[in-house]
C-alpha cells in the first residue's frame, strides 16, 4: 500500500501541490523507500507544460480524430473528478483514496498525451531535404560530327578477300574516337585469322603505326559497323590500312596482307 500512495502524493505534488500534512506524509514514506521518487510525475508535468505551448504546426486530421474520439470515451466512462476543495457532499464523491490514485495517474497520462500531440508534429516530420542542382552534362558529338572529323572512303587492294569491298572510316583525333563501316569484304574464320586496323600518325614513324583493334567479318552480312580501338593516342591521322593478321593480332605488322586503304588527303 505503500507504494500507492507514495505514487498517489508524488503525482499530486507534481501536478497542484501538496497540504503541509501530506507532505509530510510524502515524506516519511520516502524515507522508508527513496527509489519510489525517480522523477517521472515531474518529467511528465513538465511534458505537460511543454506541450501547452503550443505545436509549431497545425495537428494531423487524422491524430486530431482519433483524440477526438478517445476523450469521448473518457467522458463517458470516466466519472467527473471533484477539486481538492470542492463543495460536493461526501456520498457525491468517489473514495478519497480511490479518487486520488486515479487523479494522479489520470493527469501523467493526459501530460504525456499532451506532450506527444505537441511534439508529434516535430518528431514526425521528415528532415528537409535540400536537392542538388543538377548540372547538365553535354555529351560530346559523334566523331563524325566532330570539327576535326575525317571521313575517308576505303579503297580496296588486289588481295583476293578485298574483292568488292567498301565503305568509310571516320575519325576525330580531338575525340580519339571513330569507326570504319565495311561492305563486301570476305568473311574471316577467327580461328585462323582475324583483321586489324592501322593507323599513320604524322608524328611517328611510320614502321610503327597505332594499333587500331582487331574485329572480325560475319559471313552473310552485307555491311559491318567497327569502332576503332586506338592503343595509343593519335596526333595527327595520315593513312588507315586493314591488314589480315592472326588471332588476336599483332604488335608490328609484316604487311603483307593489306586489303584496305584510306589515305589523308593533304
Amino acid at each position: 500500500m505503500s507504494r500507492e500512495r507514495a505514487d498517489e502524493l508524488l503525482a499530486f505534488r507534481a501536478v497542484e501541490g501538496l497540504a503541509r500534512a501530506e507532505e509530510q506524509e510524502l515524506s516519511a514514506l520516502l524515507a522508508e523507500a527513496p527509489q519510489l521518487d525517480d522523477g517521472g510525475f515531474e518529467t511528465a508535468a513538465a511534458a505537460c507544460h511543454l506541450a501547452l505551448l503550443g505545436p509549431e504546426e497545425p495537428l494531423p486530421e487524422n491524430v486530431r480524430r482519433r483524440l477526438e474520439r478517445a476523450a469521448a470515451i473518457f467522458r463517458g466512462t470516466v466519472l467527473p473528478m471533484p477539486g481538492r476543495h470542492s463543495t460536493a457532499t461526501p456520498a457525491q464523491q468517489a473514495p478519497p483514496a480511490a479518487q486520488r490514485a486515479w487523479g494522479g495517474w489520470l493527469a501523467a497520462a493526459a501530460c504525456l498525451l499532451l506532450a506527444l500531440v505537441g511534439w508529434w508534429p516535430r518528431l514526425a516530420a521528415p528532415p528537409a531535404v535540400t536537392e542538388t542542382p543538377q548540372i547538365a552534362v553535354q555529351a560530346p558529338p559523334a566523331p563524325d560530327q566532330a570539327p576535326d572529323a575525317l571521313d575517308l572512303p576505303w579503297q580496296a587492294t588486289e588481295d583476293a578477300a578485298a574483292a568488292g569491298a567498301a565503305g568509310t572510316v571516320v575519325w576525330s583525333s580531338a575525340q580519339q574516337a571513330g569507326y570504319m563501316r565495311i561492305s563486301g569484304l570476305a568473311a574471316n574464320d577467327p580461328a585462323t585469322s582475324q583483321y586489324q586496323l592501322w593507323i599513320f600518325d604524322k608524328g611517328r614513324d611510320e614502321r610503327y603505326p597505332v594499333d587500331g583493334g582487331v574485329f572480325d567479318m560475319p559471313a552473310g552480312e552485307a555491311e559491318v559497323i567497327v569502332p576503332i580501338d586506338a592503343k595509343v593516342a593519335v596526333g595527327e591521322a595520315s593513312l588507315f590500312a586493314i591488314t589480315v593478321e592472326k588471332p588476336g593480332g599483332v604488335v608490328v605488322s609484316d604487311r603483307e596482307r593489306i586489303v584496305l586503304l584510306a589515305q589523308v588527303q593533304a
